[in-house]
């Protein structure tokens, strides 16, 4: 008993000694949305970081020294852009594992020193394309190891440029979907139904040009946050995004269709009345909508860069011009306020209301297949025009 008892002195001894060894993980903090997050963990010490991607999912894997995880199951729930958290032990080291909704960049990785003497490792994540994933996959043998990639500014050029052999690509989105109806008039229209006909009307005549790669962001009703719907354009390195909409308004007399971009102050009080509706859309499936995280909310205005903000004036502009020889426009029809669906940083963006649902008669024209029609193809020659002169292909006129 007495060489029993010894023994588990002596395990216990270096037992203990072992743990005092382990790298210390005390926290984990994620914030942001599906299109952009940053990541911190801290340490009790300065951790040797390697890390890398794979694929199939898209990861981002960091390889640790042997570490101690305490941290809290709440703060490591998936969120955002992030879909799961995964960490352990491996035996001769540790590893955390972030997978991604899709693909994605890593813009940084830093270790930084904390006030209090401990250490954190700071990640900025981004969403993006396959091609560029599959860039950083063959590139990362320049990075695996470092703990700061390259700087963002220095990775994604000056603006909106298309990858070589890359297809014209729009990104459509029906408005609402799910538990989100969306507006509705007094006959029972509900808005999500409209936007998803009308949408899938333009896909078809888009698809059938036979020039372009046509996506849409929801083709049911199912409820999509707006972080997710700028995700899936800015994951399909979408040329247009193109979110269509049919709000109602208390002016029952007010009717025809209007072209919104987006700006940090809007043009109008009714513009910037329908962005702060539009904008609470994720309200509706009990999401908390963080507009006080002054820091994501400053990094993603930063970002809309001038040559994507002019992009999306100039396709506006077009379709406005488009849209009048066909279907009915409201007063000074091009405008612009704060949405948050045409936040995308490298995606031309425009919000089209087709015509409001509180009027009768805008009612009747988006529920005839005519006037769909009509009113897509509009919507197709305004494309194409853009299209070509961003190729650099259009003749004038």
């Amino acid at each position: 008993m007495a060489w029993a008892a010894l023994l588990l002195t002596v395990l216990s001894y270096f037992g203990a000694a072992h743990a005092d060894t382990l790298l210390g993980a005390t926290g984990y903090k994620m914030a942001g949305d599906a299109t952009k997050m940053r990541i911190v963990v801290n340490f009790d010490r300065e951790p040797d970081v390697k890390w890398f991607l794979l694929r199939g999912p898209n990861r981002l894997v960091i390889d640790l020294p042997r570490t101690r995880f305490a941290l809290d199951a709440k703060d490591v729930k998936p969120r955002g852009l992030v879909r799961a958290v995964c960490y352990g032990d491996q035996g001769h080291g540790s590893r955390l594992i972030l997978t991604g909704k899709g693909p994605f960049a890593v813009d940084r990785l830093d270790v930084l020193k904390n006030d209090d003497g401990g250490y954190r490792i700071a990640i900025d994540m981004s969403a993006a394309s396959e091609r560029e994933f599959d860039e950083a996959l063959a590139n990362q043998s320049l990075t695996t190891g470092s703990t700061v990639s390259t700087e963002k500014g220095e990775r994604i050029g000056t603006g909106p440029i298309s990858a070589p052999g890359h297809r014209f690509t729009v990104v459509i989105d029906p408005g609402h979907g799910g538990v989100d109806g969306g507006a509705e008039s007094s006959a029972g229209t509900v808005e999500k139904d409209v936007t998803l006909a009308f949408a899938k009307e333009l896909r078809d005549r888009l698809a059938a040009v036979g020039k372009y790669d046509v996506y849409m962001t929801r083709d049911n009703d199912v409820y999509l946050a707006l972080d997710e719907r700028v995700r899936i354009a800015r994951q399909h390195e979408a040329d247009l995004l193109i979110s269509i909409h049919a709000d109602t308004i208390a002016v029952k007399g007010l009717r025809g269709a209007t072209v919104y971009t987006l700006s940090d102050k809007a043009s109008d009080p009714e513009a910037q009345a329908l962005a702060d509706r539009e904008n609470l859309s994720d309200q509706f499936a009990g999401m908390k909508i963080e507009d006080d995280n002054k820091e994501v909310t400053d990094i993603l205005i930063d970002l809309i860069r001038r040559e994507t903000h002019g992009f999306s004036m100039s396709f506006a502009h077009t379709l406005v011009g488009q849209l009048s020889t066909s279907v009915g426009l409201i007063n000074n029809p091009q405008r612009s306020a704060g949405f948050r669906v045409l936040k995308a940083p490298d995606v031309p963006s425009v919000l089209v209301e087709l015509g409001y649902l509180s009027n009768v008669k805008d009612e009747a024209q988006l529920l005839n297949a005519d006037w769909r029609a009509k009113a897509a193809q509009s919507i197709t020659n305004a494309v194409a025009l853009f299209a070509a002169a961003k190729a650099g292909t259009a003749t004038g006129g």
